[in-house]
């Protein structure tokens, strides 16, 4: 039987394992890199987004997983943190400087 934890099961993924890698880092979910294949703890959100790339999943009893120290969360449960950044365009930009400027006449 495949090892479970909190809703979530070891899995093994093969195929495109960059992609693989990039979509579990998405998830910050605890990942074990091997050259052939990843041994990931996924919850289902995982496991669907893995499926829709096309990864060859599979469940799995790693004994021990180990994953690496930047797959691996600190608290000991995956979470997820989300980023955001402002931008402005260049034209908004510009006319605030015009806007800002002082009159020379």
């Amino acid at each position: 039987m495949p090892h479970r934890t909190h809703d979530t099961t070891l899995i093994e993924v093969r195929g495109d394992l960059v992609l693989a890698a990039l979509c579990v880092g998405q998830f910050r979910a605890p990942c074990q890199i091997e050259a052939d294949r990843l041994i990931v703890r996924a919850g289902e959100p995982l496991t669907q987004a893995l499926n829709a790339l096309g990864l060859v999943l599979s469940a799995t009893e790693a004994a021990p997983f180990t994953p690496a120290p930047l797959f691996a969360p600190e608290s000991g449960h995956a979470g997820l943190h989300v980023h955001t950044h402002v931008s402005r365009h260049h034209d908004e930009e510009a006319a605030e400087e015009d806007d800002s400027r002082g009159s020379n006449a």
